[in-house]
């Protein structure tokens, strides 16, 4: 049986009323005649007595024609537009001077400034035009090697997503070995819960409300789902399982950010890179890391793949870093961002109190180029 809704059903009653009342009675058929008729025979219905206009019929006409054209008369049509107001291009609610001494005042600030600095006016600009996702988009962030930082960069890329870009992102902690990502949270934003929590009541929840308790929220808009705390039941969690908590999470989120474990030949490391839009490999400086790295990225033969130095040297050490660096172009890998080791990065880490805007330039730009690398490859 076809169920239509109440304003379908409202609409063919009217409909049915309309035409009930603008087409008149059906005419009786004429009677026929008892006299023999002296001139000729009058044609069907000519002496039937006609009805009486309806009024209400001519009304429901009327109220129709002026439906229809009020309906035209809502047409797109000229409006008055913004720049009719306010002719002068306006940013933060004041006019931009564009006449020749802004000109060269904006020549000056950038000619002036350090490399740097115009690096971040580079980005900035870059990241305010972000192309739309068509689809949710997955981020597998891995290295053969551990402690080069992978969760730090999960961490940090996942922040800068959300909040630059306003996206809905949530990192999970895949490490199989007591994953960390979730404790870098702030203390008043952690949740008690964890990625196998969400799984086993994922069939019982139906909005974005519901995950609240599952996840960090943390200010930055960014959202960690945290590894259970016991090994045996982190031991049960399959490619399978996260293949359906991924589909689940792809119904609320725009970005999934998958933070693995140490190695790419593990099942769920293959499943990770398999499933992935964009795969980011993490490396340090030491030969002894980057070259198990470029081994890895040979292994690996990645579409959609992002190489990170991190923790590079700065000054009398940057060398090994140019170096690391150079080798990687000769293999025809293009590092995407080289992130310096910075030790207020490690205390904000490690205390919850990571900022964006409080990094110092030299770390802070680099972050922001690694975001914008792997935004405008979204799909």
């Amino acid at each position: 049986m076809e169920t239509r809704s109440v304003g379908d059903i409202e609409q063919g009653q009217g409909e049915a009323q309309t035409g009930q009342a603008a087409s008149p009675p059906a005419e009786p058929p004429a009677q026929p005649p008892t006299q023999p008729r002296t001139r000729p025979p009058a044609t069907p219905n000519r002496g039937a007595v006609r009805p009486e206009p309806d009024p209400a019929g001519a009304t429901a006409r009327g109220s129709a024609e002026a439906g229809e054209e009020g309906m035209r008369s809502a047409a797109p049509r000229a409006t008055m537009s913004r720049q009719d107001v306010y002719v002068r291009p306006m940013r933060a609610g004041k006019p931009i001077s564009t006449g020749p001494m802004a000109r060269m005042a904006t020549w000056l600030k950038y000619t002036l400034s350090s490399e740097l600095q115009r690096r971040e006016w580079d980005v900035d600009e870059q990241l305010a035009h972000v192309p739309p996702m068509t689809r949710p988009n997955t981020v597998a962030v891995i290295s053969p090697k551990g402690g080069v930082g992978k969760t730090t960069i999960s961490f940090v890329l996942g922040n800068l997503l959300a909040s630059e870009l306003r996206m809905r992102v949530v990192a999970l902690d895949a490490n199989p070995d007591f994953g960390t990502l979730a404790s870098l949270a702030p203390d008043d934003f952690r949740s008690q819960r964890s990625l196998a929590d969400l799984l086993a009541d994922s069939t019982h929840l139906d909005s974005p409300a519901e995950l609240h308790p599952y996840v960090a929220r943390l200010p930055t808009g960014l959202h960690l789902l945290g590894a259970p705390a016991h090994a045996e039941v982190m031991a049960q969690m399959s490619p399978g399982l996260y293949s359906r908590l991924l589909d689940f999470l792809e119904r609320f989120y725009e970005v999934v950010i998958l933070d693995l474990g140490t190695g790419i030949t593990d099942p769920l490391a293959q499943f990770a890179v398999d499933r992935a839009d964009q795969t980011v490999v993490i490396t340090t400086p030491e030969w002894v890391t980057a070259a198990g790295v470029l081994g890895a990225l040979r292994y690996l033969q990645l579409e959609q793949g992002t190489l990170v130095l991190n923790q590079a040297p700065v000054g009398r050490q940057a060398g090994n870093r140019e170096v690391i660096e150079a080798n990687f172009r000769r293999h025809a890998v293009e590092t995407s961002a080289t992130i310096p080791y910075d030790d207020r990065l490690r205390v904000m880490l490690d205390t919850g109190t990571y900022s964006l805007s409080d990094l110092k330039l030299s770390t802070r730009v680099p972050v922001k180029e690694l975001g914008a690398a792997i935004a405008f490859n979204f799909v």
